[in-house]
């Protein structure tokens, strides 16, 4: 059976759509959940168990130490222990994802990595046409940590193909240059940064500054303030993971268009329940999964807890932002302050989701193809009373945002990106690619970029699905977004008939035909709790998203921005699906002097 995306094509939206598993994948994957996999009775892993290094307060030039390892993680108490990868300080136990690194703006400190993995849990799910010649992932896994949303220099950037083997160390210099922020390191070696994600690679980083001390003098501190990285994760009745096959015939290759497992983790564990006082809690949500979307609330009965958004990828918004939904896409973060204050001991408030898959016209039921995951985890509320009880402040910064709006001049550079994908005569997905071009092209990559300048790009997706776009280096802005005639832009940059991969304009490289002839109603201006500095956004499918772009902290002059330093050399962008990423939706760009 093919997968073919064709069936879900919304008229005048898209000339493709979003993925759909066969039924008969479906019917594996029900027959595999373990019997007994009961929600809700495990506790959720807090600070105290993920693990801290905190270099907040380390002399200068410290050096931090992690060691990537072969493990064994217990998900849940019905399932058996699964083999994972993990992220640990030398000397410690840790068995999947890694410690929450504390930093402090403009402090730096070195982060020695080494590889210490023998063998990968996923070996069955490498692709030989995405990893360059040669490699052994199976018993010799290339690894690349990247700090995602980190203003750092391209040797510290953790890119795709600074790669490095079993007995190999890397040094990244963070400078931390940035105000306070939620980021997150995972892997990104290129052609497998999904699967070594997958097994465990992942871990939080959280800068502070005067703003955000995390001393609980603005907003919850620990045991308060608490990450949740989200992933939903597929298992075998061993407890081994599990990774569904490409189920297309015409191209029978390990990689999946994108991943979708039937079991939410929430730190390591699935569908956990966390205990809460009746006060206030920080939680910075990570969307950790490999492609699936978030769409959540917090439910109590039938009715939605509200909550209010105080920060997003790149740090603090200028004032909280009540709200009773979330949109997560993968790679996206949120900070968010909840209050249980006003409810009874006993209550229990369920973090729902009800994003179609794949986002946003994926099916709705799993009879037809979807795979649902209704529920993500708990929060059970005790008796006992409240620590942080104070209320939110009203104006979270000291300085407000810069707004980048206003420094756009007609000398601005406007780079018009295309998202597309590539089918074969069945309609199956055969890769997806910015500006219709594979990673690995040895005759293209953007135009240079002006070191320090301000750039709009403009991000239209011709594809049926929504993609997480993620800028390696800088943290940016949403302009608005704006419905496009997908057809008549295709057919201007890329000819009537099937889209053929690296076709379409060279020259400027990156900078398509315009789309302004294919714009149809008005642009619409970004939600208010996205306002603030993002480093990941959602391009919805049959739109053009625009971005306001800082390449270095003088972009807009003396202004400050999220960032705090300007690099020159090489970085990537890319969908932030990691299937895509790794096939082949990713592409460089260079910073140079002025």
């Amino acid at each position: 059976m093919a997968l073919s995306r064709r069936r879900l094509i919304q008229a005048g939206a898209a000339l493709g759509a979003g993925l759909l598993l066969p039924e008969r994948l479906m019917a594996t994957a029900r027959a595999l959940v373990p019997t007994g996999l009961s929600p809700f009775t495990e506790r959720l892993p807090t600070l105290d168990d993920l693990g801290v290094v905190d270099m907040t307060s380390a002399a200068s030039g410290a050096t931090a130490r992690l060691d990537m390892v072969n493990a064994t993680h217990r998900f849940h108490s019905g399932l058996g222990e699964t083999a994972t990868f993990a992220y640990q300080v030398p000397d410690t136990t840790q068995t999947y994802l890694g410690p929450v690194i504390l930093a402090r703006q403009d402090k730096a400190f070195d982060l020695v990595v080494t590889n210490r993995l023998s063998h990968h849990p996923l070996a069955f799910a490498i692709d030989d046409e995405l990893v360059p010649a040669g490699t052994d992932d199976a018993n010799s896994p290339r690894t690349s940590t990247h700090l995602h949303g980190g203003n750092t220099a391209p040797g510290s950037d953790g890119g795709p193909l600074d790669v490095f083997g079993p007995g190999e160390s890397w040094t990244y210099h963070y400078g931390n240059t940035q105000e306070a922020a939620g980021l997150w390191y995972h892997d990104h070696a290129v052609g497998i940064t999904r699967l070594n994600v997958y097994a465990g690679l992942a871990g939080g980083y959280l800068v502070r500054n005067d703003d955000d001390p995390g001393d609980g003098t603005k907003l919850p501190p620990p045991p308060f303030e608490v990450p949740l990285i989200i992933q939903d994760r597929m298992f075998r009745p061993d407890g081994t993971f599990d990774y569904p096959p490409n189920m297309n015939p015409t191209t029978p290759r390990p990689w999946a268009p994108e991943f979708f497992g039937d079991v939410a983790t929430v730190n390591g564990k699935a569908w956990p329940n966390l205990d809460v006082a009746r006060g206030k809690y920080r939680f910075r949500i990570y969307n950790g999964s490999n492609a699936r979307f978030y769409r959540s609330k917090l439910v109590v009965g039938s009715s939605a807890l509200s909550f209010v958004q105080v920060g997003s990828d790149g740090g603090l918004l200028d004032a909280p932002v009540k709200m009773n939904e979330l949109l997560l896409g993968p790679g996206e973060r949120a900070d968010i302050v909840v209050n249980f204050a006003g409810l009874a001991p006993g209550t229990r408030v369920v973090m729902t989701n009800n994003a179609r898959i794949p986002f946003p016209n994926g099916p709705v039921a799993e009879v037809i193809g979807g795979v649902p995951l209704p529920q993500l985890m708990q929060f059970t509320v005790t008796s006992a009373s409240g620590v942080w009880t104070a209320p939110v402040p009203s104006q979270l910064r000291s300085t407000p945002i810069t707004r980048l709006a206003p420094h756009v001049t007609s000398a601005t550079v406007r780079r018009t990106m295309t998202l597309v994908e590539i089918l074969d005569p069945a309609g199956a997905p055969l890769t997806a690619l910015l500006n219709n071009r594979m990673f690995h092209s040895t005759d293209y990559r953007l135009a240079p970029i002006t070191s320090d300048t301000l750039e709009l790009w403009e991000l239209v997706n011709l594809t049926g699905d929504a993609h997480p776009i993620h800028l390696h280096f800088t943290q940016f802005q949403v302009l608005d977004r704006q419905r496009v005639d997908v057809a008549g832009y295709q057919q201007a940059v890329y000819g009537a008939g099937a889209l053929a991969p690296e076709t379409g304009p060279y020259d400027p490289p990156g900078i398509n035909p315009p789309v302004t002839p294919f714009l149809r109603g008005q642009p619409k201006p970004p939600p208010a709790n996205e306002r603030g500095w993002k480093d990941t956004v959602v391009a919805m499918p049959g739109q053009v998203t625009r971005i306001l772009v800082p390449f270095g902290a003088r972009a807009a002059g003396d202004a400050p921005l999220a960032i705090g330093s300007s690099f020159t050399g090489d970085y990537v962008w890319h969908c932030h699906i990691l299937e895509h990423e790794d096939n082949d939706m990713m592409q460089h760009y260079r910073i140079v002097e002025a």
